[in-house]
């Protein structure tokens, strides 16, 4: 069985997972924890893809490991608002920006390992005050998803800021992720609604009247930042990849996180006593409720409220509320240390290095971090089952899909070696190679029609 953290690895990684300040970033013992963190996010995704007993997660739960990723997601969106703009100020072209990229990175893995764990309400029950924090930052990744496509960030051809063209590939990087984890922000607000009783009243109030949430959603919803038209037509964000699609009314993931979030608040009478209600019949479309049904229950509360009129009470009773920790206490550490630029030029010598030995050193073993071997072998066995599917129709079919299988295996020829080769680049799946080694190797040749394809 393929694993990314074998069940004996399992406990010392989660264990070893702890806060860092943003002075901390991009050091040694950092990428320690990055590396377990980047093992742990895949290995819980593998487990939930194949039906496992979800053990990364449970082990994150139960070791009150959530806060610690919240913290770490709002130490790397720090760094990356406040410390990344003054390195580029010292270096506006650093030669190796793969470190750089690897912090960005960190905060996608971060959210994607809470977007799992959150799915099930122990994990919601396990965030405690540090759920405060964490609507605070799903409410800025959406608010920036809704930023970026207002630009025309995601339709990438026609529709496109004017900056766009003179950005660096860093920075186009750094949207990408921005817009991924917007995304993800998404699935993490549906899964705090959905189980707000589990929190104090603090979280209600800062889901309604902080940030209303209802309305944030409304606005991801009118601007569907899941959705582009390109000159290849219609295309959707499934599995964190634009796919081009048919049908324009089947209603995706995001979609439906954002729709199940309004939902799960707007019916909760307990904490909807105070918030007044706008209407949302226009959007219920009938296609909608055909793909989710669920939503038909509020419509007809929301068409009953236009009828009676706002039966919101508007009188505020005072509360005392609580407030987000972590953040504030991440810049008060950062204050210490003299500020942010402060923390800029003492990291200048980490991201901004020029020793060509020392970059490559880094880049390899961060390579290996990332388990590009596993997820081609992975991916291979991934397209075995797709192929064998066919085969189970009846013995004749059996036979000659056994056939074409071993002639189509004798043609296929390593892209480097000529050697008989199984694996395919997973970006292009047009070229085949008969080992890592191989594919990096022909890389400089190849990079050219993979990217164009």
């Amino acid at each position: 069985m393929v694993n990314f953290v074998y069940p004996e690895e399992l406990y010392l990684f989660v264990e070893s997972i702890r806060c860092f300040q943003v002075r901390d970033v991009g050091s040694s013992k950092w990428l320690e924890v990055h590396e377990m963190i980047i093992k742990l996010s895949q290995q819980a995704a593998l487990e939930v893809s194949e039906h496992r007993e979800e053990e990364v997660k449970e082990f994150l739960i139960s070791r009150d490991k959530l806060s610690v990723l919240i913290h770490e997601a709002y130490c790397v969106n720090l760094w990356k608002s406040r410390v990344l703009p003054h390195l580029l100020e010292i270096d506006p072209n650093p030669q190796a920006t793969f470190l750089i990229y690897t912090v960005l990175y960190h905060e996608a893995a971060v959210v994607a390992l809470l977007d799992l764990c959150l799915y099930h309400p122990s994990g919601c029950e396990s965030l405690q005050d540090s759920v405060l924090d964490l609507i605070d930052y799903c409410a800025q990744g959406v608010a920036q998803v809704i930023g970026l496509v207002s630009m025309g960030y995601h339709e990438n051809e026609s529709k496109i800021d004017v900056d766009e063209a003179v950005l660096t590939e860093l920075e186009r990087q750094k949207r990408d992720l921005i817009y991924k984890i917007g995304l993800r922000c998404v699935s993490l607000l549906n899964y705090l609604a959905d189980n707000v009783s589990l929190f104090h009243l603090g979280a209600a109030r800062r889901l309604l009247v902080t940030h209303d949430i209802p309305w944030l959603m409304v606005d991801v919803l009118c601007f569907r930042p899941w959705q582009r038209t390109t000159s290849k037509g219609l295309e959707k964000f499934i599995d964190e990849k634009w796919t081009a699609v048919e049908d324009a009314a089947k209603i995706i993931k995001p979609e439906a996180q954002a729709w199940f979030c309004v939902r799960q608040l707007l019916l909760n009478p307990q904490i909807m006593e105070n918030y007044t209600l706008n209407e949302l019949l226009g959007m219920l479309h009938e296609t909608l409720l055909d793909q989710l049904p669920v939503l038909i229950e509020l419509k007809q509360f929301i068409s009953r409220l236009t009828l009676s009129g706002n039966t919101a009470n508007k009188k505020q009773n005072l509360v005392l509320e609580d407030l987000p920790q972590i953040q504030e206490g991440l810049i008060k550490e950062v204050e210490r240390d003299g500020g942010f630029y402060q923390i800029a030029q003492s990291q200048d010598g980490v991201f901004l290095n020029n020793n060509r030995e020392e970059i490559s050193a880094l880049a390899t073993k961060l390579s290996n971090a990332y388990g590009t071997e596993i997820l081609c072998e992975l991916e291979q066995h991934l397209a075995d089952l797709e192929l064998q599917k066919p085969e189970a129709k009846s013995g004749e079919s059996n036979v000659a899909a056994a056939a074409g299988g071993e002639d189509e295996e004798k043609t296929h020829k390593c892209g480097s070696c000529q050697k008989a080769a199984k694996k395919k680049c997973a970006n292009c799946k047009q070229v085949h190679y008969c080992s890592r080694e191989c594919q990096l190797k022909d890389w400089p040749t190849h990079k050219d029609t993979c990217k164009a394809i």
